[in-house]
């Protein structure tokens, strides 16, 4: 897989993720993968189903083709701030999985199971989008835990 590719796959999971345009890049690890230009103002994309997929030389075609028509700084900032974005994402993530190792750790150093603290075992469960984590969401969204309006 080319690089240039690699960046529209990228373009494509990344503008679903947030509810923009293209609009099916979301189910693309089932049936399809979505090339898009990495572009916020474009919602240029293509989707390759993975049951009859393209030769990458068409792909990286029409993907030379469409970014061909944008000027190369506005991609190239494009790119480098999805890239940035995505690295500030990282390092966040890593900080987080710090909490739950440190928590681990403490535990253990106690006696106690270290994957028995629930401040760990939450934290984990939202790192990895478990089904635990949905729980807390739901608790979340319940009228039991809302606060009151204003005084």
């Amino acid at each position: 897989m080319t690089d240039t590719r690699t960046a529209a796959e990228h373009a494509g999971r990344w503008k679903a993720d947030r509810g923009r345009p293209p609009h099916y890049a979301v189910s693309y690890r089932e049936w399809w993968t979505c090339l898009a230009c990495p572009l916020d103002g474009c919602d240029w994309h293509h989707d390759d189903r993975h049951d009859s997929p393209s030769a990458p030389a068409v792909l990286e075609a029409l993907v030379r083709e469409h970014v061909a028509g944008h000027d190369l700084v506005d991609v190239l900032a494009a790119i480098t701030a999805a890239r940035d974005a995505t690295a500030a994402v990282d390092a966040s993530n890593d900080r987080a999985w710090d909490v739950v190792k440190l928590r681990r750790l403490q535990a253990a150093e106690r006696g106690e199971d270290p994957y028995g603290d629930p401040v760990s075992r939450i934290l984990s469960a939202a790192l990895v989008g478990s089904e635990e984590h949905q729980a807390v969401r739901d608790l979340l969204g319940s009228d039991v835990h809302r606060r009151p309006a204003g005084p």
